[in-house]
Parts: C-alpha cells; sequence; structure tokens
C-alpha cells in the first residue's frame, strides 16, 4: 500500500496528532468559533456545528447498515487506538468534508485550502491503518453532500 511507504515515527507522530483533531469533529467546530469570532458572526459556528455532527449522525446510520471490519494491517504504526465501529464509511473523512463546506461558504478564499485540509485529514485514517482507502472516499462524498444539506439549516446573512 502507498502509504506504508510514507510511515515512520516522525510522520506517524504527526498523522496521528492531525487525525485526533478529527475525532467527533471538535477540531473543526472550534475552527468554526474561531472564525466566528473574528467574523463576529455566530453562522460560521453554527454552520459547521450543523454540518459536522449532523453529518456525524448520518455516518453513524451507514456503520450501522454496513458493518465492514477495519483492515486488519500488521505493519500498521500503533499510534492510536483502531475505532471498534465499522469501518465503512469513515467519519473523519465525512465530518471534514462537510466542515470544508460549511466553512468555505463563511470564508471563500479559503475554500481550497479547506478541502485540502479535509482530505489530509481523510488520509490519516488510511495512514493509520484504521479504514480501508474506498472508507474515506465514501466518508468524503457522504460529507460533500451533507456538508451541503446542513446549509439550509443556517440562514443567509440578509443583505442591508
Amino acid at each position: 500500500m502507498a502509504a506504508a511507504r510514507l510511515r515512520s515515527p516522525d510522520v506517524d507522530r504527526v498523522v496521528s496528532g492531525y487525525s485526533l483533531l478529527g475525532n467527533s469533529g471538535l477540531g473543526w467546530v472550534a475552527l468554526g468559533v474561531a472564525i466566528s469570532v473574528v467574523k463576529r458572526d455566530p453562522r460560521p459556528a453554527v454552520a459547521t456545528a450543523v454540518a459536522v455532527w449532523g453529518t456525524l449522525g448520518v455516518n453513524y446510520g451507514v456503520k450501522l447498515i454496513a458493518k465492514r471490519e477495519r483492515p486488519n494491517l500488521e505493519d500498521a504504526p500503533q499510534a492510536i487506538e483502531a475505532p471498534t465501529s465499522s469501518s465503512f464509511p469513515s467519519s473523519h473523512a465525512a465530518m471534514s468534508a462537510a466542515a470544508a463546506v460549511a466553512l468555505g461558504d463563511a470564508v471563500p478564499f479559503a475554500r481550497l485550502p479547506l478541502k485540502l485540509a479535509a482530505a489530509t485529514m481523510a488520509y490519516t485514517r488510511v495512514h493509520l491503518g484504521v479504514h480501508h482507502p474506498s472508507d474515506v472516499v465514501a466518508g468524503y462524498a457522504l460529507g460533500a453532500v451533507t456538508g451541503r444539506v446542513a446549509r439550509l439549516f443556517v440562514p443567509a446573512r440578509r443583505r442591508r
């Protein structure tokens, strides 16, 4: 696997640290709050929370149906404890894509960096050996859709 060629103790530490930011979507929601504070507008925080945690709920429902086993990679770094939930789809990838959509509305000039940060988060899960590549692709696609749906629940700023 290509991810195996990139593994080293130093890289694994950085990758696992970044991956931990995605646990329960807390890093993304914190970023939404920070943007809200800077912009003095609560909508980025609300939109991010709705997108991330709504996606987590949808993703969990899919996991209950899919019941896919996680990869059994003996060469995977032991940098994190493997989750016990179904592998398909990746929650980290789904929440990250949803957050990139929500935050991209709040900070349009950052859309590409946000998408790259989300894709990097998805990659961490393969690198750490806790997801199959197809898990993160499906999760990212799911999050892109749920992120767009979540926008319907946060009203746009009224023009004056």
